[in-house]
Order: structure tokens, then C-alpha cells, then sequence
């Protein structure tokens, strides 16, 4: 499988890493034996980078690598985990957090170690307890080698905070969905300015770019027929000429043996595949059963109803056609209070609506769609 040295890091890194946090599960557990088989099977294949985290299958996750990694020689694979940044409430939780996750992931050091998931409101918590100094000390004393954040809000946020501090790597959700749609663009490129290596988080956009509305992915099977419409995503990223490692989170072996097939030899985007993802994006816009904006003038809503994020769910669903993404989307991500189940149909939201959607009406056959599919 395809490898990069990294100027910035001086090692060959993969160029697909294995993001832990969607492993086959059993009983709501690991699968143990089904996911060990996953991580040999990729290690014997070229991808040796395993990104963990604190919260990733309730916990699970650190634990379960820290018993399978132990079958390969510590050196010859890299372990990345990340730091709970919402669990900090007090001076000393963050050495608690982290000497737990040292002894969950049996290991004396991370590789790479993250801030996980920051945007304005978890930034103001990073500099209450002062956690760059703290990840900064740690790497000082060995136990880091390269430190870093993962990152979910918008440009200005990004340049701020990037150019706040030195950092090694920045990891951030880049797919050619979001690059115009959510303006991904923006936040690579200001990684490209500062010269921070880029590290991608949904590639596929946790599945969403694996299948979607058939017309569409028949471009795709036209142009290339013995190519997986997931491999369009990866090849898209890694074409990126400042990402340095792409995670994707295979959850069988079926989806793993895919990815290293395609990061085998993989070929950068053509201008004329460039022409057809252009058309399926042209495409996907096109499927929008509600025609919500995402303006937020309905916002917020008395009874915590989150109307755009329900509509962003179903519109994205009526696109992928992928009822696992609508599923997790909906009943796992959003609360009771948020889902369309619990609109009040008071009608305040339809007065603010620059579109005249009929709010109350969607939100109640959405929410019935929802759970037909449960």
C-alpha cells in the first residue's frame, strides 16, 4: 500500500489510516475476534496508523487496541489518541484523562495526540485549563511525539487558533461534498498557508460518499465500472496535495480490503474524473425534499426542536438512501427534545422562514419516515 515521507515529521507515514471509533460490534460490544482480524488483516497490508479516542465505542476502543497492538512490535506501528476537551472541569483532569489513556491503550507514548473536536465554545475551555501547554509538556517528556487538533467550526475560528500556537498536524473532515458545500476549501487552505500538514477525518463522510441516490452513482459505474463509488472519495482527498494521512473507519473487510486496494498504486484525480464528480454533485443538490437553506431564521426553537438539523439528516438521507447514516444521524446524535417528534406545532418557526416551508408538517412526516426505518 501506498506510503509518503512527511518532510514535517522526518518518518514514511501511510497514507490511509485505520480510524478505530466504527469497528464490528457484537451486543453492543466490540466484536473482538471479527475486529482483531480487521486490524492484522490491514496491519499485513501497509496501514500501520490507528486513530483512537477517548469516547470512540463508549470507551471501548483505547482498551481494545491496547490488547491487539500488543501482537506487533510497538515501533512498528504509530497509535494516535485524542483528549476529551468537554471532560475538563477542573485543574488536574486533563493528567487524569491522559495517564488513563496511556494505561487503556497499554502504551508509555502516543504517536500523534489530538485536542478533540474544538470549535469557539471548547477553545475557551483549552484556554481556562491552558491544554496546549499541557500536551506541549507531555511532549516535552516523551509520552507525545506529535501534537495536534481535530477541528468542527468555521475559517476565522481556524486561522485564529492555528496560528495561535505551533502546532504539527491539524486533522479536519475534507470530502468533495464538503468542500464547497460546507467550505472545506477555506480550511485546508488555510492549513496550506501555515504550512500544517493536513490530516483528513471523513473522507466518505461517514458513508454518505459510499452510496447514494442510484442515478448519480451511475456515473460513476459508467465511467468506472470495477472501481467502488468509496474509492472516488479517498482518491478525490488524496490528490490533496497538503493532506498527509486520510482515516478512514472500516467496519468490515469487505470495506478494508476496498481501501487498500484503492491506496495501492492509487492514481491522483483526473480533470476528466474531475468532470464527473462535478456532475454528481450537480446532482446530489438537486435532492432536497425540503427545501430548508439551513438559514437558522427558525432558530431557536422553544421546545429545543433543532428544525435545520433534522432536515439536514433527511435531506442527506433522501440523497444517500443509506438508512444505517440516517439512523445513527437521528436517533443517536440528536436528542429526544431535538428530533421532529417533539415539535409542538405552535407555528412560531413558520412566521421566520424565508422558504414558507410548512415546518410543523415536515417535521411530523419526517420524524414518522424516521422511525419506520429504526
Amino acid at each position: 500500500m501506498d506510503k509518503k515521507f512527511i518532510e514535517k515529521f522526518g518518518i514514511i507515514l501511510p497514507k490511509l489510516g485505520y480510524g478505530c471509533m466504527r469497528f464490528p460490534t457484537k451486543d453492543n460490544k466490540i466484536d473482538f475476534e471479527h475486529a482483531k482480524k480487521l486490524i492484522h488483516h490491514a496491519y499485513d497490508n501497509g496501514i500501520n496508523y490507528f486513530d483512537t479516542a477517548y469516547n470512540y465505542h463508549g470507551g471501548e476502543s483505547e482498551t481494545f487496541l491496547g490488547k491487539v497492538l500488543t501482537d506487533f512490535k510497538r515501533e512498528s506501528y504509530f497509535l494516535t489518541s485524542k483528549l476529551p476537551v468537554w471532560k475538563i472541569k477542573e485543574e488536574g483532569d486533563a493528567e487524569k484523562l491522559f495517564n488513563e489513556q496511556l494505561k487503556k491503550c497499554n502504551t508509555e507514548y502516543f504517536d500523534f495526540y489530538l485536542l478533540h473536536s474544538l470549535n469557539k465554545n471548547s477553545i475557551e475551555t483549552v484556554e481556562k485549563f491552558n491544554l496546549y501547554d499541557f500536551i506541549l509538556k507531555k511532549k516535552n517528556e516523551g509520552k507525545i511525539k506529535n501534537i495536534g487538533f481535530s477541528f468542527h467550526d468555521n475559517n476565522d475560528v481556524l486561522q485564529k487558533f492555528a496560528a495561535a500556537h505551533k502546532w504539527d498536524f491539524i486533522q479536519l473532515q475534507i470530502n468533495y461534498w464538503d468542500w464547497e458545500e460546507n467550505d472545506a476549501k477555506s480550511l485546508y487552505e488555510t492549513l496550506e498557508n501555515l504550512n500544517i500538514p493536513c490530516f483528513v477525518m471523513e473522507p466518505v463522510r461517514g458513508g454518505f460518499l459510499a452510496s447514494f441516490a442510484p442515478h448519480a452513482m451511475k456515473r460513476f459505474k459508467d465511467y468506472h465500472p470495477e472501481q467502488s463509488i468509496a474509492s472516488w472519495a479517498l482518491r478525490w482527498v488524496a490528490s490533496l496535495p497538503n493532506v498527509a494521512l486520510i482515516l478512514s473507519g472500516m467496519s468490515n473487510m469487505e470495506q478494508l480490503q476496498d481501501n487498500i486496494d484503492t491506496f495501492t498504486d492509487i492514481k491522483a484525480i483526473t480533470d476528466d474524473e474531475q468532470r464527473v464528480i462535478d456532475k454528481v454533485i450537480e446532482d446530489l443538490r438537486k435532492i432536497k425534499p425540503v427545501p430548508c437553506t439551513g438559514c437558522r431564521y427558525c432558530m431557536d426553537c422553544q421546545f429545543e426542536v433543532d428544525i435545520p438539523g433534522v432536515f439536514e439528516i433527511y435531506n442527506d438521507y433522501k440523497k444517500s438512501e443509506n438508512k444505517d447514516i440516517a439512523k445513527r444521524s437521528y436517533f443517536m446524535f440528536m436528542t429526544d427534545k431535538e428530533q421532529g417528534g417533539n415539535c409542538q406545532k405552535c407555528g412560531e418557526c413558520m412566521t421566520k422562514c424565508p422558504q414558507h416551508i410548512n415546518i410543523p408538517e415536515e417535521l411530523e412526516k419526517i420524524h414518522k419516515e424516521m422511525l419506520s426505518i429504526k
